[in-house]
Order: C-alpha cells, then sequence, then structure tokens
C-alpha cells in the first residue's frame, strides 16, 4: 500500500510541474497579395513538441500540417466532409443554455486579464504595401505611424510603403509569447463554474413567492400537518 501512495504522490508532483512549467508559443507568417489578385498565406506555430503548419492560397484550399517532435502527422483535416453522426438535439440544446448565462465580453475580458500566465516577449509585424491611389497608401502610412506610436515596447510595426501605383502587399509576421495553458484552462474553468454558480443564484432569487392560499401553500400546510400528526 505504501509504494502506491508514493507512487501517486510522484504522479501528482510531476502533474504539479508540468501544469506550472511555461511553454513557448512561436508564430510566423507572411502573406502577399499580387497586382494580378492572386494571394497566398503561409505560417506555422510551435507549442512545446507541438506544432502546426498550414498554407493558402486563392484557388487552392487551405492546408494544414500537424508536427510532433518535429515529425508530420498522417492526419489531416477534411474541410469538405461532415460528420457522419449529426449532434443529438439534447447536446445541442444543453450547450446552447451553458452559453445562454455566460457573458462573451466578460470571458473575453477574463481572457485578456489573464497576465500571470501569459507573456508576449515580441511581436514584430512588416507591412510592405502600395495602392493604385497614392492619396490612400498615404492616408495608411500616417495611421500605421500614430498606431505605432502607442503601442507597448514588445509590439513593433515596421512598414514600408510603395509609390508604383499597383494594388500589392506584403506582410509578415514574428511572435513569440511564454505562457502555461494548464493553469490558464483552469482558472477560465473555475470562472465558468463561477458565473454558472452566480446565474443560478440570481434565477432562485427571481422565482415568486407562493401565495396565500394557493397549491404550494396548501402542500406546505399538508407537510407541517402529517408531522404533526407523526408526533
Amino acid at each position: 500500500m505504501a509504494w502506491a501512495l508514493g507512487a501517486v504522490t510522484v504522479a501528482l508532483l510531476l502533474l504539479a510541474v508540468v501544469c506550472w512549467w511555461p511553454l513557448r508559443l512561436d508564430v510566423s507568417g507572411k502573406a502577399r497579395g499580387n497586382p494580378d489578385g492572386s494571394w497566398v498565406v503561409a505560417g506555422g506555430l510551435t507549442l512545446g513538441v507541438v506544432g502546426a503548419a498550414f498554407v493558402w492560397a486563392r484557388g487552392l484550399g487551405p492546408q494544414i500540417s500537424v508536427l510532433l517532435f518535429g515529425r508530420k502527422l498522417q492526419w489531416k483535416p477534411q474541410w469538405t466532409k461532415h460528420a457522419a453522426r449529426p449532434v443529438p438535439k439534447r447536446i445541442q440544446q444543453a450547450s446552447l443554455r451553458l452559453w445562454s448565462r455566460i457573458d462573451p465580453l466578460a470571458l473575453a475580458l477574463k481572457l485578456v486579464e489573464e497576465r500571470r500566465h501569459v507573456r508576449l516577449r515580441y511581436l514584430v509585424l512588416d507591412l510592405s504595401y502600395g495602392f493604385r491611389d497614392p492619396l490612400l497608401t498615404g492616408r495608411l502610412v500616417g495611421a500605421l505611424y500614430a498606431m505605432a506610436a502607442v503601442l507597448p515596447a514588445p509590439v513593433e510595426i515596421r512598414q514600408n510603403p510603395r509609390w508604383d501605383f499597383e494594388d500589392a502587399w506584403d506582410v509578415a509576421l514574428d511572435s513569440r509569447v511564454v505562457l502555461r495553458p494548464w493553469l490558464m484552462a483552469l482558472d477560465i474553468l473555475v470562472y465558468v463554474v463561477r458565473q454558472l454558480g452566480h446565474e443560478r443564484h440570481q434565477d432562485r432569487g427571481r422565482r415568486p413567492e407562493p401565495a396565500p392560499g394557493s397549491a404550494g401553500d396548501l402542500e406546505e400546510r399538508d407537510d407541517r400537518g402529517r408531522a404533526a400528526a407523526g408526533r
């Protein structure tokens, strides 16, 4: 019995270390639009030992590859196929009731406030663009310079406007985030449970009390009479 208790203790310690250990999320991407209307978007992300790469272009559906320990997996999502079995109605109704009790804005603010477990190391955005209308290009240059002046230090916008009177753009993104995803998920789960409990408490408070002489009052009197007779 002692060895089982020791194994459980070691497993809990390992689980705590895994949950507390921060992971590094690296995101990079590149997009390009040509004057002829063609465009392509490609990028990838890595979180610990898991990674994903994607590419999407005009006339070509999105292609996603999943990697584990740097090796490409055979699984690929099928965007055109639907689930063979539809979701039961009771599950759909339960899901609708759950999301109707949660404020999406409050949940979004909760995600933004998770700075204890998320830290942005850097985010660099390189932009190269130009339009046929030079006035539109100039307005965008001024707006981006004004935006770059108020952004926090980890975020940087670099731009290279082009004045070749063609509609073309080129975007590159490079970012790194350090986070503890399991603790984030736990905090969000606790928030959702508290929100549901608060909503249920409010629903109980809104219920009207049974009026004197109503069916509920008569049943309560009958229960009291039976309890007195039993004594």
